[in-house]
């Protein structure tokens, strides 16, 4: 069932450690992000949207890059935008990518990493931001997605990770094997020049990933339990994992992908 607000569910703001888990986020995904921006070539001038944004890492590091330019960052609460000083050259809106608009038109980048796999029809709100792009901007999307939890030889881990994607779909209607049908949704928008990367995430080789799942499924276990997903006493044991020296296993994967529209 489609959550009817985003901003009331396990990934809320609000949340307790909500803070935390965007700054982990970030940390892990920013630099993989960046090399797919600065392979586009971002350049001083342009006019750039960045939906969703979080904290903000990524519309900083853009109004950084485009002084001659402006970037708005937007997101349905902007409270964590606005908790360091925002760039003169920077716009923090509240804005609601299902409903709200940009003009056609007069964007140079837009750009969504987490966001739309949540939303109730991903590729509906990916063609009307393909609509905000002026001729030869580009829009790029990064979503993640999981290997088969069977294919896991960890199988209490993979069942937590299996858990928690069970319990957003039923929070927030998230759709995690919308990753890789963002290619597809970019070709019916009418985008060209159409690119695709990954980063695999993996626990237990890297402190700030376990730390990133650790808030994750911290976030997760009452939603989990009160649901009959999982006991606490699973629960404990799956992330358990995380203590092992000998414990490696893919997470997710970040997948990443671009397209533009034709000039």
């Amino acid at each position: 069932m489609n959550s009817p607000v985003y901003q009331d569910g396990v990934l809320a703001h609000g949340t307790d450690g909500e803070r935390e888990r965007l700054r982990l986020l970030e940390e892990l995904n920013d630099p993989a992000t960046v090399a797919v921006l600065e392979q586009l070539g971002v350049r001083a001038d342009w006019h750039c949207v960045e939906a969703g944004a979080g904290h903000g890492s990524i519309a900083r590091w853009l109004a950084a890059r485009c002084p001659e330019g402006r970037v708005t960052a937007t997101d349905l609460d902007t409270a964590l935008l606005r908790e360091s000083p925002v760039p003169a050259n920077m716009t923090v809106a509240r804005h609601d990518v299902t409903r709200d608009d940009f003009p056609a038109d007069s964007q140079d980048l837009v750009h969504a990493r987490a966001l739309l796999g949540h939303l109730p029809d991903p590729g509906l709100t990916l063609g009307r931001m393909a609509g905000w792009l002026a001729p030869g901007g580009w829009l790029v999307v990064e979503d993640p997605t999981y290997l088969p939890a069977e294919a896991s030889p960890y199988p209490e881990f993979a069942g937590l990770l299996e858990a928690c994607q069970r319990l957003l779909a039923r929070i927030h209607g998230t759709d995690h094997g919308w990753a890789r049908r963002i290619p597809a949704a970019m070709a019916r928008a009418g985008l060209t020049d159409i690119g695709m990367t990954i980063r695999v995430a993996v626990c237990g080789t890297d402190p700030t990933e376990d730390a990133f799942w650790r808030r994750c499924f911290a976030q997760a276990t009452p939603g989990l339990v009160a649901t009959g997903l999982m006991t606490a006493e699973q629960i404990a044991s799956a992330v358990a994992h995380l203590d092992d020296p000998a414990f490696a296993d893919t997470a997710w994967m970040m997948v990443s992908c671009w397209g533009r529209r034709p000039s």
